[in-house]
């Protein structure tokens, strides 16, 4: 037993005297110092308490071995959003939002109505009364070009009901081809039930060879005879709201001018009541003499 004590303690003298060899490692670039004879980096790595502290360890290294969670949860979540991000992102989105919605409001306020719209827009459309098999087929009509609409009456007796003003439209296509083998002159008609019904539309230019302005002019008739007596209050807030209609689709200027005709071949009465009226309105520009 004092033999072998002996012995260690004698290891540990020869080992306190002989020189000490270090050695540098040097694979990784870290730098670290370690005893060689003390068994080496492994051994440095492994001891409890090192004879030299590895120089190359900081303490972000340290703390990254005292809490190896943390650092597992870093590396797991590199595309994390930061908070001040996303609220940056949803401040920005808000804004595109608030401009978009102010732009389509300075839009409808660049659009310029003439009165409150009180009286909503009814169309009956070609189809309804078109018989022929063929579509129309006219000259078409440059609808950023049109500035005018001229109001005309029909001379004829009114019409109440829809299946009535389709039937009117369908005789007046006959009565045109029969007479200038052309299609029904007028854009569009009004009845006395309120109801704008399409004849050549927005797409086409009027028929009328005596009025000015094919390529720049709507022509509306209002169905009836109104040299004695008003339209209906029903096709007046009907043509109201066929022009306010009109502005909205972009077939027609804003700025439009109102008119009526004064034929020198028939009586200075012809649909003076109507025109009496109409004098009154908002873009009113006279009669236009045919």
């Amino acid at each position: 037993m004092f033999q072998a004590a002996r012995s260690v303690a004698a290891s540990s003298s020869a080992r306190l005297q002989g020189p000490l060899v270090w050695n540098r490692k040097t694979a990784d670039g870290g730098g670290d110092w370690y005893d060689v004879e003390a068994g080496g980096s492994e051994g440095a790595e492994n001891e409890r308490t090192p004879l030299l502290l590895l120089s190359g360890r900081g303490r972000n290294a340290q703390l990254n071995e005292r809490h190896p969670v943390s650092k597992q949860r870093r590396i797991q979540d590199p595309n994390k959003v930061h908070p001040v991000a996303l609220l940056l992102m949803l401040a920005l989105l808000a804004i595109l939002m608030l401009g978009i919605v102010i732009g389509a409001y300075l839009l409808v306020l660049q659009i310029d109505r003439p009165w409150p719209v009180s009286h909503p827009f009814f169309l009956v459309e070609r189809p309804a009364w078109w018989y022929h098999s063929k579509e129309l087929q006219t000259v078409a009509l440059d609808r950023a070009a049109v500035k005018d609409v001229i109001v005309l009456h029909t001379h004829t007796g009114s019409c109440f009901g829809e299946e009535e003003c389709l039937r009117f439209l369908q005789q007046t296509e006959d009565r045109s081809w029969a007479d200038r083998n052309d299609h029904i002159p007028y854009n569009f008609l009004i009845g006395g039930d309120g109801i704008t019904y399409e004849a050549r539309g927005w797409k086409y230019q009027h028929g009328f060879q005596y009025l000015p302005g094919k390529n720049s002019t709507l022509v509306v008739g209002m169905i009836g005879d109104f040299s004695q007596r008003h339209p209906t209050d029903k096709q007046y807030a009907e043509l109201k709201a066929f022009l306010t209609e009109s502005i909205r689709r972009f077939s027609l200027s804003p700025h439009y001018k109102l008119h009526g005709i004064v034929n020198g071949t028939q009586s200075t009465e012809d649909a003076t009541t109507l025109y009496h009226q109409l004098q009154r309105w908002p873009h009113w520009g006279g009669l236009v003499p045919v």
